[in-house]
């Protein structure tokens, strides 16, 4: 690897004098650049034809440049940039979810997106999330006396039972029983078209598995809306599911219901297994977040909107050097100027969060988990600024960001108190694959970590 690492950067350096001249000479500024047909080979050979990480050393190639173009997408580095394509323009998935089960939701749709997101804004408010998270308590605490008879886990799996617990209790008023192996079928569904179709590309979108998953994903989805609906007189307030029948009627109802389904059960199952991997690749690190946790359990059952410092920390330092959603997708509606960079309309632009949190040029050692980081960011008398952005920004910011976060910070908080993670030989090393549709980095592989109950 350290050939190929040479060979990229002379191939960098060349082209770079190149670049620098010729725009001096002929278009200096005006024109989106981008890797010729030698450094794309080259990096294809060296990374193996891994998007992500070829993104990730275009990110740092161009970062002086403001903007790059790769593929058919121009991918934004300029902090400034960014900020006037979040503002400016405002389409965003209904042209990468043709084929999702998606689609049909307000993810899907630039048109049906603000009056639903208004509708449904109060369930996700943060002080509302902060009242459910008694809610979440009960079934962390029914996962982790499952986990406290095993000495090893499968991270992904039990946390996606979870965290499909934890939206059934929170916004759908429901008992999916996930964890109890009642929702191993919509859980397999999901698991088949997120992973085995969007992220690792095993199987396609016309596929007999991935219609069958779609369609079963969609009959089961359809039965639990009508549970939720089935007995309103029941339910002290108004849920998920009611708001959503009223604003745009059963069958869109249903589509985005799938949406939190999907995205509210994936994402933590996504992110929980990176904290857990890298504190027990990080012992000392893990006994220092133990140590808070103790401190914390108690406070958090009082009130479960209370804040552990140092995990808070640490939990927004994964999320940069590992954010789960890598880019944010616009697309012009009109044309936009960049610096002195005309942009057309109709052009996809990505605002790739995955560079900008790891970007040198950003961050002090930049690929390190450092867990104090953003305490020390805190506390810094000079006022640095910093670009971190793990849930988007803009109209379309993640509706769910404050229901995410609560429940990673008690998920964790118990988990740490209860537990000792180590890695074992099955644990696979830390790699990544991208859904490019949905915008979600998973780990390639189920993350397995030994366990040991701690003593009182």
């Amino acid at each position: 690897m350290w050939f190929w690492n040479v060979v990229t950067d002379a191939v960098s350096l060349v082209l770079m004098t190149w670049r620098s001249i010729r725009d001096k000479i002929w278009a200096p500024g005006l024109t989106i650049p981008e890797p010729c047909y030698v450094l794309d080979l080259v990096l294809k050979v060296v990374y193996c034809n891994n998007r992500l990480r070829i993104l990730d050393f275009l990110f740092e190639h161009f970062f002086s440049y403001g903007l790059f173009r790769y593929e058919d997408k121009v991918y934004v580095t300029d902090v400034k940039y960014c900020q006037a394509v979040i503002h400016k323009s405002d389409k965003g998935g209904e042209k990468y979810l043709s084929n999702s089960p998606l689609g049909g939701s307000f993810l899907g749709s630039s048109n049906k997106s603000p009056e639903t997101r208004r509708s449904i804004a109060a369930i996700f408010r943060k002080s509302n999330m902060e009242e459910k998270g008694l809610l979440m308590i009960k079934d962390i605490e029914k996962m982790i006396k499952m986990i406290s008879k095993s000495t090893k886990i499968n991270v992904n799996e039990i946390t996606l039972k979870l965290a499909l617990d934890i939206v059934g209790h929170v916004l759908i008023d429901l008992d999916l029983e996930a964890l109890d192996g009642k929702r191993d079928e919509i859980l397999g569904c999901m698991m088949t078209i997120l992973h085995k179709a969007y992220a690792l590309g095993e199987i396609t979108y016309d596929s007999k598995e991935f219609v069958r998953a779609n369609e079963t994903f969609d009959k089961l989805t359809n039965n639990i809306l009508e549970d939720a609906l089935s007995s309103d007189e029941a339910r002290p307030s108004v849920n998920l599911p009611q708001l959503l029948q009223r604003t745009c009627g059963f069958d869109e109802a249903k589509d985005n219901l799938k949406l939190f389904l999907m995205a509210g059960s994936e994402t933590t199952a996504a992110t929980i297994p990176v904290v857990l991997h890298v504190l027990a690749s990080r012992p000392d690190i893990q006994m220092k977040l133990q140590t808070e946790a103790d401190e914390f359990v108690e406070i958090l059952r009082k009130a479960p909107g209370s804040i552990p410092p140092k995990l808070d920390s640490a939990m927004k330092e994964v999320l940069r050097v590992y954010p789960i959603a890598p880019f944010i997708s616009r697309r012009t509606d009109s044309d936009l100027h960049l610096g002195a960079v005309h942009v057309p309309t109709g052009t996809d632009l990505r605002i790739f969060i995955w560079g900008i949190h790891r970007s040198s040029f950003m961050w002090k050692d930049s690929k390190d988990f450092k867990p104090d980081r953003f305490l020390n960011l805190q506390s810094s008398t000079n006022n640095q600024s910093y670009f971190w952005i793990p849930f988007g920004a803009g109209s379309r910011i993640c509706i769910g960001q404050h229901m995410a976060w609560v429940e990673l910070r008690l998920v964790l908080t118990f988990l740490l108190h209860h537990f000792t993670f180590f890695t074992i030989p099955e644990t696979p090393e830390l790699q990544f694959c991208v859904d490019w549709e949905h915008a979600v980095v998973h780990p390639d592989k189920d993350i397995i970590l030994g366990v040991r109950t701690r003593l009182p």
